[in-house]
């Protein structure tokens, strides 16, 4: 697939990319100096889940995303996708909202241990999605939201960021995945969707959008009716706080199936490609699923669907 995702040769720019390069520059900015713990998906990861997401909006809904988007000079939600990480440097209170910390030993997510102020990704994406749904709020506040529920609603589906071993999330467990340090968290956010789709992050959090987009298309095509169905079943809004839960349980389960359960204990000789066979697929559809799941839940808040 990376061959097919080849970066294009250079040509004018167009507002579009001109929007992406301002939108880009903004973020590296903040993320240059923010903590190691910074990054949820990479910006490539939170790109393709805004991508697949943006292509199934109901008439209505699309258009009051590109109202609220427009209010700060955007047109697609893959600009605004990483805005909450950006956002961490200036409210470093926010970090929490990222991520639960399920113990990895535990049977899933326990909101009166895992949740105890209502300050995790699971609790937030309900809040912010209530404020989005409610016309009466101011339409910056609505924006704001938005920005929150696109970036959580992906972050929620990062197994890493549902389950924790005594290891910031695995972010002290250190490796060298072909051939490149990293730490496991790392790996999960980022390092097997640049290699699966040859998708490599530049300089200062810079990517091709362009070949971000064909590679959200290629994804979103290969959802069948029936998982689309399956994944994100009308009534979500009314139920987005057990739904949150819900995603967040199925990512603590494969945190402990593959993301800890595939990783040899002493990683040797050609590890990172057997492991890459293993997690490639479930990043794959954790994507996805967020893809789908977040077009519905916008659909449904935006549009009373």
């Amino acid at each position: 697939m990376a061959d097919s995702l080849a970066s294009p040769q250079p040509k004018p720019m167009s507002m579009r990319a001109r929007s992406h390069r301002l939108t880009a520059a903004i973020l590296a900015g903040a993320l240059s100096l923010a903590p190691p713990l910074a990054m949820a998906w990479g910006p490539q990861g939170h790109a393709i889940v805004a991508d697949i997401a943006q292509s199934h909006l109901d008439p209505a809904a699309a258009a009051q995303v590109a109202a609220l988007l427009g209010l700060e000079g955007d047109t697609r939600l893959d600009q605004i996708a990483s805005w909450a990480d950006g956002n961490r440097k200036q409210h470093p209170g926010t970090g929490p909202w990222h991520y639960v910390d399920i113990p990895l030993d535990a049977a899933g997510y326990d909101a009166a241990r895992d949740c105890r102020e209502a300050d995790c990704v699971v609790a937030k994406i309900g809040h912010f999605t209530q404020v989005l749904a409610d016309p009466r709020q101011a339409p910056a506040a609505r924006l704001e939201a938005l920005k929150w529920v696109v970036h959580f609603v992906a972050d929620v589906h990062q197994p890493l960021h549902a389950s924790d071993h005594g290891d910031k999330g695995g972010n002290t467990v250190q490796e060298v995945y072909f051939g490149r340090g990293t730490n496991l968290h790392a790996m999960w956010d980022g390092r097997i969707i640049e290699h699966a789709l040859g998708l490599p992050l530049g300089p200062n959090y810079s990517f091709n959008h362009v070949a971000v987009g064909d590679a959200a298309a290629q994804l979103d095509a290969a959802i069948t009716p029936a998982e689309r169905q399956a994944w994100a079943p009308p009534g979500l809004l009314p139920g987005i706080d057990r739904a949150a839960a819900a995603w967040a349980d199925e990512s603590h389960a494969l945190a402990r199936t593959v993301a800890y359960g595939d990783l040899p204990e002493k990683p040797q000789g050609r590890w990172a490609y057997t492991y890459q066979a293993e997690a490639w697929p479930v990043v794959q559809q954790r994507l996805q699923q967020a893809g789908v799941r977040l077009a519905e839940l916008l659909n449904e808040a935006l549009a009373g669907r």
